[in-house]
């Protein structure tokens, strides 16, 4: 793989830039390294480069979903200490978990723009090679956008437009010594808008691998950040367009998506082959030494509608009792995989259909839209519960937002989602009840007027650049 630094400052993390030195050494351009300027000469290059990009994405969402939130709880059984501290929400900006997210997607953005800054200089010899460097163009921008939001969603001091966003580096300030500053909540926001705007003309509609950002994939990103923008027009045509084009699993089907048999409603997912990181790792080892447990709520959730059998119970969790003296039954399953010999190895599904329909759904109840928000969450549980009921309508707008919340917990348990749809409408953090075995600390209710409810900047970061400033809370 192509070996791409650069010598100019991003938050990438402080800590990488402090160990190297006084400021004068980050004027020298590395000699053990190709440089972006110089890494491309072909358009096979630049796609090189684009698959480099997507290999720095990694799972760091969900981790922090399962650490902060309320759909796990952490068992007397970790005896390793993971995850205890964020667990505890006993954290500051000292934390290296926390920090992970942070470091990895500006390192992603940074793999990005090192192929960006190389783009223009690259010719392409023939049609088809033109058609796959606009491709790769729209792949790359998407790619941008989408770490950008993750960074937003996660580091923003709150989500209303005045409020501290990020810094957004795109290839015109990622080759030069920079020290950047936030941008508000809004700004960054256009920014990523303007990149997925570009992109979505770039991808051809014909393109179809889900392991990376086709058009569909770019609509289902924009549905995303429109929910957060609380943009629901926007949010329900985009949504609107990723239903139409990739139909919704059925209760046959939805079993082969954990276990990568199948491909439906699959719109975007990172694909992860022996040799990687396994997902599964988070939760329990391959001999079963459980880290992180199913709570007791999201177990009452998913059986909330016995008798009818609940897909998703069996295929996210593996209820074991008579495992021993402290030693909890509630195993989440979701991320074991298809193969006994890679046990926990699955891939990374980050963007479905059913999060179309549950976003729309959001939307619509927003609008006082009831019959159409009840109508797709309808649609979702009919595919989800064997013998479903459809509910005739909601009464107002609370009840509808609660239903679609109750459905966002369920279908979307350990895919990254809890932490931030409980903040992004400023919700407390509630784990009770409490499973017997739970080794919280009496961490069991974290409100918004909470600094700990909000994640600081790393104070790494900030020695090494003051202009990426604190969030308020924390200071």
């Amino acid at each position: 793989m192509i070996n791409i630094k650069k010598y100019f400052i991003l938050p990438v993390l402080g800590a990488a830039l402090l160990l190297q030195g006084c400021d004068k050494d980050l004027d020298l351009k590395p000699t053990d390294s190709i440089t972006g300027d110089v890494a491309f000469t072909s358009v096979a290059d630049l796609e090189s480069g684009l698959v480099g990009a997507y290999a720095a994405l990694g799972n760091n969402d969900i981790n922090l979903s399962n650490y902060l939130s309320d759909e796990s709880y952490y068992p007397i059984e970790n005896n390793t200490g993971r995850g205890a501290i964020q667990y505890r929400w006993e954290y500051d900006s000292s934390d290296g978990t926390l920090a992970n997210n942070f470091v990895n997607l500006y390192a992603t953005i940074n793999r990005v723009n090192q192929v960006l800054i190389a783009f223009d200089r690259v010719q392409a010899t023939s049609t088809t090679e033109t058609a796959t460097k606009n491709k790769v163009k729209g792949e790359l921008l998407a790619l941008r956008a989408y770490a950008h939001f993750q960074l937003l969603k996660s580091y923003a001091s709150g989500y209303n437009g005045t409020d501290l966003g990020i810094a957004y580096i795109d290839e015109k300030t990622a080759g030069v010594f920079i020290k950047p500053s936030r941008l508000t909540v809004a700004e960054s926001f256009g920014r990523i808008e303007a990149d997925l705007t570009t992109a979505k003309g770039l991808i051809p509609t014909s393109f179809a691998d889900n392991t990376r950002i086709t058009n569909k994939g770019v609509a289902a990103i924009q549905a995303r950040v429109y929910l957060y923008e609380q943009k629901w027009d926007l949010a329900i045509a985009a949504t609107t367009e990723v239903i139409n084009a990739i139909p919704l699993a059925t209760i046959s089907q939805f079993p082969n998506i954990w276990t990568d048999a199948g491909n439906n409603e699959v719109v975007w997912k990172l694909k992860r082959v022996s040799g990687d990181a396994r997902i599964g790792d988070l939760f329990a080892s391959t001999a079963n030494a459980v880290e992180f447990a199913a709570s007791p709520k999201i177990i009452a959730a998913l059986t909330a509608t016995t008798p009818l059998v609940d897909v998703r119970f069996a295929n996210y969790l593996k209820i074991t009792p008579g495992r021993g003296t402290n030693k909890t039954p509630n195993l989440i399953s979701k991320y074991y995989g298809g193969n006994s010999a890679t046990r926990n190895l699955a891939d990374i599904k980050l963007f479905r259909t059913a999060e179309m329909y549950l976003i729309r759904a959001e939307a619509y109840a927003e609008k006082e839209n009831y019959l159409l928000a009840v109508g797709d969450v309808n649609t979702l549980r009919r595919n989800r519960i064997t013998g479903y009921v459809d509910l005739a309508t909601y009464a107002d707008k609370p009840t509808a937002v609660a239903d679609v919340y109750l459905e966002r917990f369920r279908e979307l348990a350990w895919e990254g989602h809890r932490y931030f749809d409980l903040r992004r409408r400023g919700l407390t953090i509630d784990r009770l009840p409490l499973a017997p075995d739970d080794n919280s600390g009496g961490a069991v209710n974290l409100t918004s007027a909470k600094k700990q409810y909000f994640l600081p900047i790393s104070t790494a970061e900030i020695l090494a650049n003051p202009n990426y400033t604190q969030n308020p809370v924390w200071k």
